[in-house]
């Protein structure tokens, strides 16, 4: 399975243009959160339709610049993983929005609660032959989820949910100076970087996690 993942976008429809055209055919667009730069639900749902334009399946998560209206929305949609476990031949997605506690005016959620939509997501797709978790923010610690202050920023419930669960592949973006690759044991992680800038990554999904990152 080829897998396009846009983290980050902050309400460009230029940069998604530009970077779907770019990435050519796929069978699934994961939208990693911060769709809008504090936008409305209508701003969330135009990118995710422009996304759907290609003919490829589209799944989501909102960031911390989006809301819990947009999450709301997402779900009407169909395209939500927040705690939301979804499979798709034999590849099983779920995810996590916002991000944990930082800037109160932002889209958050405390590290207690992402334990819990992992769990919950994760139950809906356990046995699948292959796992991918959708998060907009990074783990903690590593070289993903780490600000220009050098703060490590990213949720601990999501590395302790690595460390247990050893998913194949876990999809981020929030900081977006921050964007690579890394390995956690069987896991491999990339922080896809800012979309509105026209980053994105390539995911291909089977008997090897392969990703590549790149620019339109």
């Amino acid at each position: 399975m080829k897998i396009l993942c846009i983290t980050d976008l902050h309400d460009s429809t230029k940069a998604l243009t530009r970077i779907l055209a770019d990435a050519g055919p796929v069978d699934l667009i994961l939208l990693g959160g911060d769709i809008t730069h504090f936008g409305t639900p209508d701003d969330a749902e135009r990118l995710v339709r422009r996304a759907g334009e290609t003919g490829a399946r589209v799944l989501a998560v909102a960031g911390n610049c989006d809301s819990a209206a947009i999450d709301r929305r997402l779900t009407g949609l169909g395209v939500s993983l927040s705690g939301r476990g979804v499979m798709i031949e034999n590849v099983g997605l779920h995810g996590l929005p916002a991000m944990p506690p930082w800037g109160h005016t932002m889209y958050q959620f405390t590290e207690e609660e992402f334990a819990g939509m992992l769990e919950a997501g994760y139950a809906q797709v356990d046995g699948a032959a292959s796992h991918v978790v959708l998060s907009h923010a990074p783990p903690r610690g590593g070289t993903l989820d780490r600000t220009h202050l050098f703060q490590h920023v990213g949720s601990t419930a999501l590395r302790a949910f690595i460390d247990e669960k050893q998913p194949g592949l876990v999809l981020c973006g929030h900081i977006h100076e921050s964007r690579g690759v890394e390995k956690s044991g069987c896991t491999t992680i990339a922080n896809c970087g800012a979309g509105g800038r026209r980053y994105y990554a390539i995911a291909e999904v089977g008997d090897k996690m392969e990703v590549e990152l790149c620019r339109a």
